[in-house]
Order: structure tokens, then sequence, then C-alpha cells
């Protein structure tokens, strides 16, 4: 991807294919740097700039660790992710901090560039676009990778997944209904620590 590419409004309109992660209760900058310190070292993540126009610009990377705003903010840079296959995605890094509640760190692809680049039917769901598995692929490595140094409480990908639920408020019916990965807590609270698909560090992924 070159700097023009990344710089095509086009392909930032509309929605995006996320990947959310959970961290509860908010206000523990720690816990959010120690995640991006892994994104950075990730060999699928280049970023992160606080401009689109700082592409590739390594003079302009933002530098951990951050220290974010105590009440609720939200923080977003630029970055891109690569799926096992080599293609490179755009995407939007964004640090939401919700006052008395959570922090979320969201990796958002936008669906412009999966229109220039696949047949997308939406919904965006793996059954209809195949092609989907391997960004889930993609996410769950990078979601594995900040868990064994940033341990967090629940991890969902989806299209505009951000906000759909949390750890305190998930269900079974939103298991059988959203693409999650949960930690061994979680899973003991919900009485899934037998099913899903079994990841590293007692993870276990969902749908």
């Amino acid at each position: 991807m070159n700097n023009i590419d990344f710089n095509n409004e086009e392909i930032w309109y509309g929605g995006y294919y996320e990947l959310s992660i959970e961290y509860n209760p908010s206000g523990v900058n720690k816990k959010l740097n120690e995640a991006l310190a892994v994104l950075y070292k990730c060999d699928i993540f280049n970023g992160m700039w606080k401009e689109r126009k700082d592409f590739q610009n390594h003079n302009h990377t933002v530098t951990l660790p951050i220290n974010f705003e105590k009440d609720g903010s939200v923080d977003q840079f630029y970055g891109t992710v690569a799926d096992l296959k080599g293609n490179i995605f755009p995407c939007l890094i964004s640090i939401i901090r919700i006052e008395g509640e959570s922090d979320w760190i969201d990796i958002s692809i936008p669906f412009g560039i999966f229109e220039e680049n696949y047949n997308c039917n939406y919904p965006l769901i793996k059954e209809s676009n195949l092609w989907l598995k391997d960004i889930d692929k993609m996410f769950t490595t990078i979601t594995e990778l900040i868990f064994s140094h940033s341990p967090f409480d629940i991890a969902m990908i989806g299209e505009e997944i951000t906000g759909r639920t949390n750890s305190q408020e998930i269900t079974l019916v939103d298991i059988n209904n959203i693409t999650c990965i949960l930690p061994i807590q979680l899973q003991i609270k919900l009485g899934l620590h037998d099913k899903g698909v079994k990841l590293s560090n007692n993870l276990r992924k969902f749908n």
C-alpha cells in the first residue's frame, strides 16, 4: 500500500469491520499502553500515526506510553494491518475511555478497501463473504498476542461491532450472534469453558 492509496478518501467512507477489546474498569493507562506496545511489535501491524498524511513517516509515529485522559475520551490513530496472505489494509485505531465503565481498543478496517478488492455482500458475515475468514484469522492473531502481555476482559470481531455488548452484559444469545474471544473467567461465568475453539492462554473463540 502506498501513500496515495492510504489517503484515498473513498476508502474511508462508510462503516468498519472491527476488532474491539475491552479493559474493565476504565482508567488503567498501563494496560492500554502494554497492549499498544504489543501491537507495535507485531509483524502484521504498521503504525501508529496521528494523521493519515503521516503514513509511513517514522518520524511521526506516536510514541508510547500515551497519557490518556482520566475522564471519558476518544483518541484515534492510523496504521495498517496485514493478513496471513500478505494483503495490507488501512486501519483506524481508537482508544475509547468510558468514564466509570471500560476502556476499549478498537482496530477498524474501512469497508471501502474491501469493496475495492472483494465481492462484498452485506451484512459482512463469513457465511456470505468467505474472504472474511482471513481477516478474522488476522484479528485473532493480534488478539492472542495482546492478551499474552495485557490480559483483557473480552474481544469481539465483526461489522460495526464496537459497543455491541461488554463483558458484564454479554449473554448466550450474543455468543450465538457475534464472533467473540473470551478469557477463562468469562467462559466459566457463561458455562462455556469447554465450548468454542481453544486458543492460547486458555482463551476460547466463539462463532
